[in-house]
């Protein structure tokens, strides 16, 4: 009997709502994906990572040839001088490896932060349709077995989020991180 009253509870409030659509679903993923912003940050950070390791090349190039120069001196200055310059060569050395390994983690970060700003934004989204729509709840689309497509509202969320892509400046984030690795 007290199953019976449990069960009648719990699905009391979800037949009163039934005969409106009161619920809906989006494929986070696949918003995230194939948006416009999604596909732009995609692009910028391939230019990033591309300018980026461009610059590590000409870096790594001037280390080489400034180390055949030491290595070409070796013999015509004397072991003091040549050690100082070793010593030099390995402070520089040292000096942009700690400029790649901190450019990569500001790049990756600035990777992270764009697609979390993309993924806020769908939430407002998603927000502002539930509200407009009166919808109880919306669900991501992973945690759905079946739904009746009625009640996807993911092409609308794509579609908004689309029509938002000027908001999204991704271009200066990676080109001025470039900027300061070659400074």
């Amino acid at each position: 009997m007290r199953l019976l009253i449990i069960i009648c509870i719990f699905f009391y409030p979800v037949n009163s709502f039934s005969n409106n659509q009161d619920f809906g679903y989006v494929d986070l993923k696949y918003i995230l994906k194939n948006s416009l912003p999604s596909k732009n940050l995609q692009i910028e950070m391939d230019k990033g990572r591309n300018l980026f390791q461009k610059s590590i090349n000409q870096e790594e190039n001037a280390l080489r040839q400034a180390e055949k120069e030491i290595n070409e001196k070796r013999d015509t200055v004397s072991g003091e001088d040549f050690q100082l310059l070793v010593e030099d060569f390995e402070v520089k050395v040292a000096s942009i490896q700690k400029l790649v390994q901190k450019s990569r983690q500001q790049l990756e970060t600035n990777f992270q932060l764009s697609q979390k700003l993309i993924a806020d934004t769908v939430n407002d989204l998603v927000i502002e349709l539930a509200e407009k729509e009166k919808l109880l709840i919306v669900f991501k689309s992973d945690n759905i077995i079946y739904v009746n497509d009625e009640i996807n509202y993911t092409s609308i969320i794509l579609e908004e989020l689309n029509n938002r892509e000027s908001q999204f400046n991704f271009k200066k984030i990676y080109t001025d991180l470039i900027e300061n690795l070659k400074k």
